[in-house]
């Protein structure tokens, strides 16, 4: 089939065929801001038909009463962007949210005024959705007409406007009357005189344009999308700038002629290429939303997605090919990233529950070779090595392996096989200093000769050693072998063993302390009380080891939940000074226009009574406050979650303690919400001046999580026996009283309720371990325990309890303002 090099002018039809079938919106706009010309797939989006459309700005589609007031805010908004191109005659792209077919779409236009001589005479709009692919539903149907002024072929689209526009302007110039430019339609209401005026007034400016084919390129040139167009062959016969660019064939006219056998893409891709242009052709079918790899001239490697579309002649035959690309790398790139995040997270809530599930079999036992037996075979099975051993050494650094799990044709490293002399003294040091070592290849790792004949007698290929110590100790290592080839050890692996390393020396701990009470109950019936006194600090460490966990657990759960939020609403707070300062400008420019125009057009009189622009710029700036207020609530909120996690600050430190209490509250503020019955519990915060108090901050924010948790259950289980009658009349309270000590240097801390009260036999044991006034399931009886501990011992203050029956309970917090306490600041 012999083709021609048709220049841009010639290929306006491919073009309307392309914007007929397109997805994307694409309109054309007088300098009134009026449709001269729409597509189907905007028809849509606007909610209209070619007569409500054409001639009409989007100011007045907006006033639909079917619209949802989403999509009139956006088509309110387009007004808006247009305007700016109109005033500016500067090219800018805009996101609207619009709703379509009961969906929210998310659209992405971008407005382009085409000048003459400086002068507006069109502007084109182009968009297409912004959101996922697989969340877009089908918004054209590609058999209706595009919509114009006037119609006189059966369709037209953007590509035959802005020939005609430039027909137009041409046809202006000759000598013969001036013919009225038909493109642009009356506003309803407008007499016939001014109409005429619009009209030479337009083609005034309309033969400033000498070129057609330069204006339609300079449409072409400013769109988003990537468009080329080649003839039944598949030889380009035209695109735009940006394709040309990414071609890095430098200008447009340039891929006249080319294959794609010509361009810097790979020998699969090509082939690719001209396979979907065969079947697009062959079978008068276009594909659409074809999602591939694209190598630029620049060697990066993109991702794109491709419609293209067959160009017919005028009895229907297939005579070329149009397509349009748009760059979608980074959103692939983002879902990939979300993929591999998901991916990351769901392996590491794997690891936590493998973590969890050993630890809870570690601490089953009280038994050390139960728990070191029970440590390797673990081990092994979870990193999924060859040989999982724990060293351990004497008090001369002289070792062996005490347990191990291995697997075949693998040989034990029990006995003396497994004895290392070449640990050397200085090397304790290391490992009792934190210490790890990944050996992906013994081999390579450039150990010394006895180590590395060592390592070659157990067969080992690559090693993780991570130490155990125990009270600043090293008592031994927890040791994984990669026998059968090197083995290149990951992050996460090395992190997991030094956890279950941590856990293995608890656990050692807790065996030992067991093993020693147990042999005192044997040697002697004199020791019994001490046995039972090991017995206990036993539980309460495992009881409280747990409930540290849990609030280390919710401290970091706070702050990162307060990092994430405090980034997005940082953005927003800093920008609404400068929306502010914008509408501000706004204010005055429309304040000027008012003060030198005080007698507006009726059109525009019409329009701002519509609007009732009064009100809404008086409206406007209390959204803008409202919007303020609401920030600067989220970043209070995300400060107090911060202040209670304080989980990067374990020693003693000047605290607002004011701060820790309201953070604590914040925590617990659901419990203190009025109930759907009117009720709820009253807070009454009664706070004296205080300085600064040293303090470990964190420890404190969980005296406070303790006592006021205690109130609300007292307060809780009160209200479950009243009415809710009784409830409103006579609400529940919780006072927090906060002042000086009469020397001055201590803090006094009230936190009274008014509950039903402790009995006084029971106020004597409150601060006993495991000793609780709930029912079986509710409390574990260590909060005022681990409460009093941190006050008493970690503060050298006190901690009383003060209630009598019916009167409800006053639980007082004293502390220095000035640490006395020389105790290292270990976690209880």
């Amino acid at each position: 089939m012999e083709t021609t090099s048709p220049n841009i002018t010639a290929n306006s039809d491919y073009l309307r065929q392309f914007v007929m079938a397109s997805t994307d919106l694409w309109a054309e706009c007088d300098r009134q801001l009026r449709y001269v010309a729409i597509n189907p797939s905007g028809l849509k989006l606007l909610h209209c038909c070619p007569q409500d459309a054409v001639g009409k700005s989007n100011a007045e589609l907006a006033t639909q009463s079917t619209l949802s007031e989403l999509t009139q805010r956006a088509i309110a908004e387009m007004h808006h962007c247009l305007q700016r191109s109109c005033d500016t005659g500067t090219a800018h792209t805009a996101v609207h949210r619009f709703m379509v077919n009961g969906i929210t779409e998310t659209w992405e236009l971008s407005y382009t005024p085409v000048l003459a001589e400086g002068e507006l005479v069109r502007i084109f709009v182009v968009g297409h959705i912004s959101r996922p692919l697989n969340a877009i539903a089908d918004s054209t149907d590609p058999h209706l007409p595009m919509v114009g002024a006037e119609m006189p072929h059966a369709q037209m689209g953007v590509a035959d406007a802005a020939s005609r526009v430039a027909t137009e302007l041409e046809s202006s110039r000759a000598p013969a009357e001036p013919k009225p430019s038909s493109a642009i339609a009356p506003r309803p209401g407008t007499a016939a005189a001014g109409s005429e005026q619009s009209s030479e007034q337009e083609s005034e400016q309309a033969m400033k344009i000498r070129q057609p084919a330069d204006l339609l390129q300079l449409v072409l040139d400013n769109i988003p999308q990537y468009i080329f167009w080649k003839d039944r062959d598949s030889t380009y016969q035209g695109c735009n700038r940006r394709w040309a660019e990414m071609a890095g064939i430098g200008e447009p006219e340039n891929v006249i002629g080319l294959t794609d056998y010509d361009l810097p893409w790979t020998t699969e891709q090509t082939a690719w290429y001209l396979e979907c242009d065969r079947q697009v052709m062959e079978t008068n079918t276009p594909m659409l939303r074809i999602k591939q790899s694209q190598l630029q001239a620049d060697g990066r490697l993109t991702w794109r997605e491709v419609n293209k579309i067959p160009i017919l002649d005028g009895s229907g035959t297939v005579i070329g090919m149009l397509g349009t690309i748009e760059d979608i790398t980074e959103r692939t790139l983002a879902e990939e990233l979300l993929r591999q995040s998901e991916t990351k997270f769901k392996q590491l809530a794997k690891r936590e529950e493998l973590l969890n599930s050993l630890t809870a079999q570690i601490r089953k036992s009280l038994d050390l070779n139960t728990i070191l037996n029970t440590v390797v075979k673990e081990v092994r099975h979870l990193l999924d090595t060859d040989r999982a051993l724990i060293y351990q050494f004497d008090d001369q650094w002289r070792g062996r392996v005490v347990v191990e799990d291995v697997v075949e044709p693998w040989i034990s490293t029990l006995g003396e096989l497994g004895a290392d002399s070449c640990f050397q003294a200085e090397y304790a040091q290391l490992y009792e200093g934190g210490r790890t070592r990944a050996m992906n290849d013994v081999s390579t790792a450039g150990l010394d000769p006895c180590h590395a004949d060592f390592l070659g007698r157990l067969q080992v290929r690559a090693n993780l050693i991570v130490p155990i110590t125990i009270r600043s100790k090293l008592w031994g290592m927890l040791i994984v072998h990669e026998c059968g080839q090197p083995r290149a050890w990951q992050e996460w692996e090395v992190s997991l063993l030094k956890q279950l390393a941590d856990q293995t020396a608890i656990a050692i701990k807790q065996a030992e302390l067991y093993r020693q009470a147990t042999k005192h109950a044997i040697d002697a019936q004199s020791q019994a009380e001490q046995l039972q006194s090991a017995l206990q600090e036993l539980k309460s460490t495992q009881a409280q080891l747990v409930q540290t966990e849990k609030m280390s657990g919710l401290g970091q759960l706070v702050a990162g939940i307060a990092h994430e939020i405090n980034n997005p609403v940082n953005f927003i707070y800093g920008n609404i000074i400068h929306i502010n300062g914008y509408i501000n400008d706004l204010m005055r420019l429309i304040g000027l226009y008012q003060a030198h125009y005080p007698s507006p057009h009726p059109e525009i009189v019409a329009e701002a009574e519509a609007i009732d622009l009064e009100f809404l710029l008086q409206d406007l700036f209390k959204i803008l406050d409202s919007v303020r207020i609401g920030t600067e609530r989220i970043r209070q909120i995300v400060l107090s979650l911060r202040n209670f996690s304080r989980i990067d600050e374990s020693g003693m430190k000047a605290v607002d303690i004011h701060e820790g209490i309201d953070s604590t509250l914040l925590i617990l503020q659901h419990r203190l919400k009025q109930k759907i019955d009117g009720s709820g519990i009253r807070l009454v915060k009664q706070y004296g001046p205080l300085p600064p108090v040293e303090c470990y901050a964190g420890q404190l924010n969980q005296v406070f999580m303790n006592l006021i948790s205690n109130a609300l259950d007292a307060l809780e289980s009160t209200d479950s026996g009243r009415s809710p009658a009784e409830r409103q009349a006579e609400p529940s309270q919780i006072t927090i009283t906060t002042e000086l000590s009469e020397q001055g240097d201590r803090v006094l801390i009230r936190i009274q309720d008014s509950g039903p009260g402790i009995p006084a036999a029971m106020r004597s044991r409150l601060f006993e371990p495991f000793f609780t006034t709930k029912p079986i399931g509710k409390g574990t009886g260590l909060g005022l325990s681990i409460s009093h501990q941190i006050i008493v011992e970690k503060h050298g203050g006190r901690l009383t309890c003060e209630s009598e029956p019916g009167q409800g309970a006053v639980f007082c917090i004293e502390i220095p303002i000035q640490s006395v306490a020389s105790a290292s600041p270990t976690k209880i």
